[in-house]
């Protein structure tokens, strides 16, 4: 079987409910010259069943005993064929033409490492979720956060292999995180300026069972991604800046008067313009949030 141009990476851990429609979404992409590599981690549901009921040729199974999800995706990353690798979620959906608009990114700018989108989310919530698309701006946001949604990005499968860039078990819960940021320091990280992605909400993923875990990896890597541009700050500090408190006006008025000019300072300290206006929206985010309004789309 020759080489497909893309390897569409999908890890799963019972997650039959959901997984029919990622699969259909996966198989009517435009974009035909690719595998679909499913990394089965161990799963104890019907899982298999649905796996076994896909008669595309272009499906290839891994099944696994249970490793944990950097276990599966590192797997994935050592048996993925194409020359592209495309992540998504078991309970996510591609949006139609997404595959085709980011293997013409990467054909555009070699220089081009990761490449994600916009998204949608539904399920428990709705919503355009508007990410930074230019180069400038996802390396400016690496020190506020992922640029990048995980399950909607594309990756240059040869730099990876290249540097030794893998999902690294200490950042658990944020190892994509920490994955964007060492390809950082190798090519151009891109978002397409459209929605590529249908991100699910619900109450097992993992952002709402891990959701404070999740947040003390990310400030890590946030205060190593800033130690990186010279500036120290301490997570207990990030903490504060990026995950601020409380509701209402007076905790927004605050926030505003007392943080976000350390937020701007950060932006600009580190990346300039871009920088800045990466710690604006940031800051927007967060008042919003304060205001228990929903996020900007």
């Amino acid at each position: 079987m020759s080489r497909p141009l893309v390897t569409v990476l999908m890890p799963v851990h019972n997650g039959a409910d959901h997984l029919g429609g990622a699969l259909v979404s996966v198989f009517a992409q435009d974009f035909a010259d690719f595998e679909l590599l499913v990394v089965d981690d161990g799963s104890t549901d019907a899982t298999p069943a649905v796996l076994a009921g896909c008669a595309d040729p272009r499906l290839r199974v891994l099944r696994l005993e249970r490793t944990g999800l950097v276990g599966a995706l590192n797997r994935g990353l050592e048996e993925a064929g194409g020359e592209f690798i495309a992540r998504l979620d078991a309970d996510d959906e591609m949006l139609p033409g997404r595959l085709t608009r980011q293997v013409e990114r990467f054909r555009h700018d070699p220089k081009l490492v990761a490449c994600g989108s916009d998204y949608l989310l539904f399920g428990a919530a709705s919503g355009l979720v508007r990410t930074p698309h230019r180069a400038q701006d996802c390396r400016a946001h690496l020190v506020f956060g992922s640029p990048i949604a995980h399950p909607a990005v594309m990756l240059r499968a040869d730099a990876l292999r290249a540097h030794g860039v893998r999902y690294r078990a200490e950042y658990p819960h944020a190892e994509d995180f920490k994955l964007f940021s060492e390809l950082a320091a190798i090519g151009k990280l891109e978002n397409l300026a459209e929605p590529g992605l249908r991100y699910r909400i619900h109450p097992g993923q993992v952002s709402q069972v891990e959701a404070g875990p999740q947040q003390q990896v990310q400030l890590r890597i946030c205060a190593e991604n800033l130690a990186a541009r010279g500036v120290s700050v301490s997570v207990e500090q990030l903490g504060r800046l990026l995950w601020p408190t409380g509701r209402g006006w007076t905790a927004a008025l605050r926030y505003a008067v007392l943080r976000l000019p350390v937020v701007v300072w950060l932006g600009v300290r580190t990346h300039g313009l871009a920088g800045l206006g990466q710690a604006l929206l940031i800051g927007r985010e967060r008042i919003r949030t304060l205001l228990n309004r929903p996020a900007a789309s």
